[in-house]
Order: structure tokens, then sequence, then C-alpha cells
């Protein structure tokens, strides 16, 4: 059985490969880009960033250039290992937003169906009403168009 690694600064690490591609990074890009400031940047802190630029690096998400790197001064570069990882943490954030929106479109579009239901019954009793509410029957119907078509789009989005 596969034993999950934990990876220090695993939050500001995240953000970071969010935000940045790393291509011959030495240690202090990191420091600067993770927003740990000079006074911070105590023997705990340093542990936990250089644990992390190994675990890292074990994972194959960074990879040690050689060429550019000297003796005791390391030049990270991303593998592509990384793509995967940003997409899978962009996927699982969208993923998150668009239920809850999602959620709250099928409540509108379940709001909006049921007060063309009212106009309709109101119809049924009496035709000559429709002059007086077909404008505002029409502008849900509208509305229910544009939701369906911005869930559609967030499905869209997803499957990509």
């Amino acid at each position: 059985m596969k034993r999950p690694v934990r990876l220090p600064l695993y939050h500001e690490f995240l953000e970071l490969f969010d935000n940045y591609e790393i291509q011959n990074w030495e240690a202090k890009q990191f420091w600067e880009k993770l927003n740990i400031s000079q006074n911070n940047r105590n023997e705990k802190s340093k542990r936990l960033m250089y644990s992390g630029l190994r675990v890292l690096m074990q994972l194959q998400y960074l990879e040690v250039n050689p060429s550019i790197s000297k003796k005791n001064i390391f030049s990270y570069t991303e593998t592509p290992r990384m793509n995967e990882l940003r997409n899978r943490t962009k996927k699982q954030k969208l993923e998150e937003i668009f239920s809850k929106k999602k959620i709250e479109f099928l409540d509108q579009i379940k709001d909006k169906e049921n007060n063309i239901e009212f106009l309709q019954s109101l119809l049924s009793d009496d035709k000559t009403l429709e002059k007086y509410f077909i404008n505002h029957k029409e502008t849900m119907e509208n509305d229910i168009k544009n939701i369906k078509s911005n869930i559609k789009l967030m499905d869209e989005i997803l499957s990509k």
C-alpha cells in the first residue's frame, strides 16, 4: 500500500504553482514568491521550505537543472508532471465553485418555472389576461434559457 506523502507548506506551494511557472529558480525565488519575509525565515520555515522542495523533487514535480546549478545553489525547473498537478487543482476548484453555482441556478429555474405555471393557471381561468402576462412570461422563459446556457458552459469547461 502506498504511503501518502506530506508536503510541507502545501498551500503555499500550491498557490505558487497556480501563479507561476518555475524555470531555473534558485531557493531565493521560492522565498520571494512564497511570501515568507526575511524576518520570518527562521530555522523551522527554512527546514519546511527545503524539505518541501525535496518532496517535490521526489514526486517528480521539480527537477534540478545541473547545467545551471552551482555547488550549493540548485536551479529548479518544473517537470511536465507539474502541469498535471495544476490541472487537477484547477479542476477541483472549479468543480467546487460550479457545483454551488449549479444548485443556485437550478433553484432559480424552479422558481421561474413555478411562476410560469402560475401565469398559465391564471390564463386558463381567463384568456383575456394574456396581454398583461405575455411580457413577464417571455422574460422568465429567456431567463431560464440563459441560466441553462450558463450551466452548459460550466459543464463544458469541466469536461475539457
